[in-house]
């Protein structure tokens, strides 16, 4: 019985519960294809070519020696069917003492450390004749480090790692938790070859999988491996002059699925903060963001909005980041 109910969380969770990542919901790693952060979200997810701060670890590791100070963020997403999609992360640029400055130009560089949270409860166990058994949850965690130098003025590389850990409590034998481990990479390239144009490419969840031992599940249980879809994302950003305008798009394939499209702009308020809408492969996206300084320091609030395809409330996605 305990053997029927593992595999309804591990298979029937996924594909249903995270479906808002795409065609490839239903395959292992979904909340990681979610917009975790408002502003990407906003940006109908077409994020390669401008990602900043510690999100750019997600999204595109080279674009962390672009970043212009430390800078922290917490972000959390408001879904329905007691879901939970959460990020924290900080990033730190490293800029080398050059005492000549008409010397070689510095290997500027970034860093970046992060944690993704996803997680379920209330999902209503049930036997075989029907039977309600136990409320299960499932939590599901992704711990960032990326590393990104920049060999020229234009042109960065970066490489994140990321250790997986998926947990269902309350499952094996005695009421203990099944757990799982993995480890995945992302590489990615990001460059300005002229003013106003950044380009970028991102190949996420190299190695990335779950491997799943169901001995304290089921007397006769079994191993088993799930690999993420391994996705390659290519970008590009124009910000038209005097910056009060950023047109983003994306292109994404993995081996799961078909091309995906995304787009989006961004309205400049001026010093107030922007707007933003979005197109995130079948469905719109719409948010805003507002900056101030505070004791001298950036801070900013950006909200995003997404309707769902089905009579599922729609996502809302609050980030709060701050320069220090």
């Amino acid at each position: 019985m305990k053997n029927l109910i593992f595999y309804s969380v591990l298979f029937i969770a996924p594909s249903f519960l995270w479906a808002d990542s795409g065609a490839d919901g239903g395959y292992a790693g979904a909340f990681l294809r979610m917009g975790i952060e408002a502003r990407s979200k906003s940006l109908g997810d077409a994020y390669t070519a401008v990602a900043e701060g510690p999100t750019a670890g997600i999204f595109n590791p080279a674009a962390l020696p672009h970043l212009g100070s430390r800078q922290a963020v917490l972000s959390f997403s408001f879904l329905p069917l007691d879901r939970q999609l959460d990020f924290i992360g900080i990033a730190l640029p490293i800029r080398p003492q050059v005492a000549n400055t008409s010397g070689p130009h510095p290997l500027n560089a970034g860093i970046m450390i992060g944690w993704v949270h996803a997680g379920v409860s209330n999902i209503d166990g049930r036997d075989s004749a029907g039977n309600h058994t136990m409320n299960l949850s499932n939590s599901e965690n992704a711990f960032y480090m990326g590393f990104a130098l920049s060999p020229t003025p234009w042109m960065s590389i970066g490489i994140a790692g990321k250790i997986l850990y998926h947990r269902i409590p309350d499952i094996a034998e005695q009421g203990g938790a099944l757990t799982s481990r993995g480890f995945g990479l992302d590489v990615g390239i990001f460059a300005k070859p002229i003013d106003g144009l950044s380009i970028g490419a991102a190949l996420r969840d190299n190695m990335s999988k779950y491997s799943w031992n169901t001995d304290k599940v089921y007397e006769r249980g079994t191993s088993s491996t799930y690999k993420f879809p391994r996705i390659l994302r290519l970008g590009a950003a124009y910000s038209i002059p005097q910056d009060w305008l950023l047109l983003v798009a994306d292109i994404e394939t993995s081996d799961v699925q078909n091309p995906r499209y995304h787009a989006g702009m961004e309205f400049s308020l001026e010093e107030i903060g922007s707007l933003r809408l979005g197109w995130d492969h079948d469905k719109p996206t719409f948010g805003l963001g507002l900056k101030t300084k505070i004791l001298g320091h950036l801070t900013a609030l950006n909200y995003a909005f997404s309707p769902t395809l089905d009579s599922l409330s729609p996502d809302h996605v609050l980030t709060w980041s701050f320069d220090f």
